[in-house]
């Protein structure tokens, strides 16, 4: 029987989450400064490893996209969705110790994020673990 992967390369909201994650985090590691308020909120090395991570994770998830080899897609892949799910829950964490309501939709969706982001990694692990059972690494 044969095994079907979907690669990331089919999903478009990955895609473009990988795309906002790679261009926030250049403009933010380049100097952008973010919205004030959310500046206000948490401390400095919140935001870099935010930033940090928002940039690494979307550059190597959309390299990987771009390789033709699955086995190497899907092994970046699987390090990106751990940046894409890090980054996301760091910030949601950080503004939730700051006790402002008003930053309650702005957790909602980082913890949506986060999640989304930990069963796509979840999804990839398991179909990098069939091929590596196959012997299909090349």
């Amino acid at each position: 029987m044969a095994t079907i992967i979907v690669t990331g390369r089919h999903r478009p909201h990955e895609v473009m989450f990988l795309v906002l994650s790679a261009l926030a985090g250049t403009a933010f590691v380049a100097g952008a400064k973010p919205p004030s308020t959310v500046e206000q909120l948490v401390d400095v090395w919140v935001l870099w490893t935010w930033y940090l991570l928002l940039l690494a994770s979307g550059v190597i998830g959309l390299v990987g996209i771009a390789l033709p080899d699955t086995y190497r897609t899907l092994v970046l892949e699987l390090a990106a969705m751990h940046g894409q799910a890090a980054a996301p829950a760091v910030y949601a964490v950080a503004l939730a110790s700051t006790g402002s309501g008003p930053a309650g939709l702005a957790i909602a969706f980082c913890v949506a994020w986060s999640c989304a982001s930990a069963w796509r990694g979840w999804q990839v692990w398991k179909a990098l673990r069939l091929l590596r059972q196959a012997g299909d690494t090349g």
